[in-house]
């Protein structure tokens, strides 16, 4: 993944001049132990300031020790998603709690107003409120031209895996967080083009052959079944030629490589959009 870092805000947050590597915040407060007490329990305020650092909205923070949970507190606060893995199941209890604590509105509000670190306190939620809206995900599904015809009353679409039968489930891609399926056709020694058809993706499974009606004899081990919001739906503006390099380039080589073997490759609705392919959705 490539290194981000919002030099303009840690600047801002240290009276317009470029943040040290040495900062003064308070040590953590009563209010923050509300849900019981961790021994080594980070300020919020120090886990808020990291995270806003170095991620955007939506991104993924995962803490292998997380304890009472702070980092995941900040990263809820913030807009962005965590994982948190502890083998003491009395501070899961913990991190739950705390969870649920802020899942209240006005306690959320009122968190975010005690955060130190800001030059007031408004100053973290406007600055939250002013963050870019997070990528969409899309992914392209390769559907044969003949077979077009029968797609609309489809609500699930198969894509070959890669993978075994992990407990971890990680296509490179990622296509696990993907919320549009755009189908395309072509290739080999055609061009490829969008065919028209899209849909909303509802969730995203990986199963063996044996449990998909009509693929136990395949030769394909694994898929990913995509259970879509409804049937395939149809744009005619969106029956144009597609541009490989263009749309898949931010996934390197891989994400090039995946597509010219029709296996699922991954862009974004905003690259999507700016090539004029979806002048109505």
């Amino acid at each position: 993944m490539p290194h981000y870092f919002n030099y303009e805000l840690m600047k801002q947050l240290n009276g317009d001049k470029q943040m040290k590597d040495v900062w003064k915040l308070p040590a953590i407060a009563p209010w923050e132990k509300s849900c019981a007490k961790h021994p080594t329990q980070k300020p919020l305020s120090v886990l808020t300031r990291l995270i806003l650092a170095s991620t955007k909205p939506d991104a993924w923070i995962l803490d292998p020790f997380t304890g009472s949970s702070t980092t995941g507190i900040a990263a809820n606060l913030a807009n962005r998603r965590f994982l948190g893995i502890d083998q003491e199941t009395a501070f899961l209890e913990i991190s739950k709690k705390r969870k649920l604590e802020i899942e209240n509105p006005t306690t959320a509000a009122l968190y975010k107003e005690k955060i130190s670190g800001f030059n007031d306190k408004a100053e973290y939620s406007l600055f939250l409120n002013s963050e870019p809206d997070p990528e969409i995900n899309v992914a392209l599904g390769f559907y044969r031209s003949k077979e077009l015809p029968d797609i609309e009353n489809k609500n699930k679409f198969y894509f070959h895996a890669i993978e075994k039968n992990n407990i971890v489930q990680d296509f490179p891609i990622g296509i696990l967080d993907a919320k549009i399926l755009f189908i395309y056709s072509g290739g080999r020694s055609k061009a490829s083009h969008f065919t028209g058809y899209y849909a909303n993706i509802k969730n995203v499974v990986l199963k063996h052959k044996s449990k998909i009606k009509g693929k136990e004899n395949s030769e394909t081990e694994f898929y990913y079944e995509v259970e879509l919001e409804s049937n395939f739906m149809k744009n005619k503006n969106l029956k144009v030629e597609l541009n490989p390099k263009s749309l898949l380039e931010d996934g390197g080589n891989k994400n090039i490589e995946l597509f010219k073997q029709f296996l699922p490759a991954s862009t974004t609705f905003k690259k999507v959009l700016a090539a004029n392919f979806l002048t109505y959705i």
